[in-house]
C-alpha cells in the first residue's frame, strides 16, 4: 500500500497526530494531497482537535497509559463521534480493555507496522464516510457500555472474528466455550486464539468474562435486581465465581460496588 492513500475518494481527509514530537516521524506517510496532516502534543490536543474538526485521531501516549486514556475519555466528551486509533509503547490485557472502553476505536503497540495502521485507517475513514458514524450494532443491546465496545471492536475486522463477538454479545447468559467461539470463526481453537489475542491484544475468554461484567455493572446501577440474580443473569451459576470476576476487574466485590452507588 503506497503512502498519502485518498480515502474517500475524492473528499479531503483531516488526520489529527497527537504525539510528543520526537515520535512523530513514524507518521509522515499519512501526508498527502488528499490528507490534511495536523500534529499536536497532548496539551495542545483538546483545543486543537475542536479546532481541526478531524476525521480521525491517531493517539501515541508512548508509555505515559494512564495519561493517554483520560485523554481519550476528555476527547471523546467533546467529539464522541471521531473515531481514536491508540498507540502505546506497553501492550497488555488491561491496557487493551481500558482502552476500549474508554472509546478507542483501535489499538496498537509501538513498534507498529505501518501498513497495518494505514489498512486500520483507511478502514475506518472508508466505513465512516459510507455511514456518517450512524452504525448499528447486529441487535439492539440498550444503553449497555459493552454496545460501544461491541461496535469499536467489530469495526473493520474480518468477518469471522465479527461472527465470534456477535456470539459472545448474543449469549452473555449462556456458557460460552472456546471451542464453539472457534467454530464460529470456522477454525482451529489454538489458531482462533492466536489471531484474536493479535487483533485484540486480549485472549477470547478474558474478553467474554469482561463483557459479564460490564453487564452486571449495568443490572447493578439499575437497582432492580439482588446480586445472585445479577450473577444468572450474565452467565454465571456460581456466586462466588461471579464474585471473584467482579472484583478482578473492578477492585472491588459485587455487594460493595451496589452500595457505593447509593
Amino acid at each position: 500500500m503506497k503512502s498519502g492513500f485518498n480515502f474517500t475518494g475524492g473528499e479531503l481527509v483531516t488526520i489529527v497526530i497527537i504525539a510528543k514530537k520526537g515520535s512523530r516521524d513514524l507518521y509522515h506517510s499519512f501526508a498527502s494531497e488528499e490528507n490534511k496532516v495536523h500534529e499536536c502534543t497532548p496539551k495542545e490536543s483538546l483545543s486543537f482537535v475542536n479546532k481541526c474538526n478531524p476525521d480521525i485521531i491517531l493517539l501515541d501516549c508512548g508509555f505515559e497509559i494512564e495519561n493517554g486514556i483520560q485523554l481519550v475519555k476528555e476527547i471523546k466528551v467533546q467529539r464522541p463521534r471521531t473515531p481514536i486509533v491508540f498507540l502505546t509503547d506497553v501492550g497488555s490485557e488491561d491496557i487493551v480493555l481500558k482502552a476500549f472502553k474508554a472509546g478507542v476505536r483501535d489499538f496498537f503497540k509501538n513498534p507498529v507496522n505501518i501498513f497495518e495502521l494505514q489498512e486500520t485507517v483507511e478502514g475506518i475513514i472508508s466505513l465512516k464516510k459510507a455511514t456518517r458514524e450512524h452504525r448499528h450494532p447486529f441487535r439492539s443491546i440498550g444503553s449497555y457500555p459493552e454496545a460501544t465496545i461491541f461496535k469499536n471492536m467489530t469495526t473493520g475486522q474480518p468477518v469471522n472474528l465479527i461472527r465470534t463477538i456477535r456470539h459472545i454479545e448474543e449469549n452473555l447468559t449462556n456458557m460460552i466455550s472456546l471451542e464453539r467461539l472457534a467454530i464460529e470463526a470456522n477454525t482451529s481453537k489454538y489458531h482462533f486464539c492466536r489471531i484474536f489475542k493479535k487483533r485484540f491484544g486480549i485472549s477470547p475468554m478474558k474478553f467474554v468474562a469482561f463483557m459479564r461484567i460490564e453487564k452486571a455493572k449495568e443490572f447493578l446501577k439499575r437497582g432492580e435486581t439482588n446480586v445472585s440474580t445479577v450473577a444468572l443473569e450474565v452467565g454465571y451459576n456460581d456466586l462466588s465465581s461471579f464474585s471473584y470476576q467482579f472484583k478482578k476487574f473492578t477492585g472491588m466485590t459485587p455487594t460493595i460496588y451496589k452500595k457505593s452507588l447509593k
